[in-house]
């Protein structure tokens, strides 16, 4: 059963163990603490976030040890190449589709080169 609140419902895949939300008139998305939607925290608010990808991974990856650094990157790279939803609306991105998903590739670019 899923937890849930007057707002959202909250989902974990039996399989992959991933949690997800299902926001009020909202697709099923990640939810909070997922990579993806801490690589888009900074950026939620901006029309085009591009160029803050490398403060995106830095702060990511504070206390992080290598392995999950690039988990991290890998669970970006698996909705970047296979898109599962539209990744603006885990944080009501003010972005468009297209941009916030350019700047997630940065933002995994960024991973890589400091893991």
């Amino acid at each position: 059963m899923p937890q849930s609140t007057a707002a959202a419902a909250f989902f974990e895949c039996p399989a992959c163990g991933r949690q997800y939300t299902l926001k009020r008139g909202k697709a099923l998305t990640f939810r909070w603490g997922h990579p993806v939607s801490l690589a888009l925290y900074p950026a939620q608010m901006f029309p085009d976030p591009r160029g803050g990808e490398a403060a995106a991974a830095k702060d990511m990856m504070r206390g992080k040890s290598r392995e999950e650094i690039a988990a991290m990157a890998d669970e970006i790279v698996l909705e970047l190449d296979q898109p599962s939803q539209r990744v603006r609306d885990i944080l009501d991105c003010v972005a468009p589709e297209e941009i916030c998903r350019a700047y997630l590739a940065g933002v995994v670019r960024a991973l890589r080169a400091a893991g």
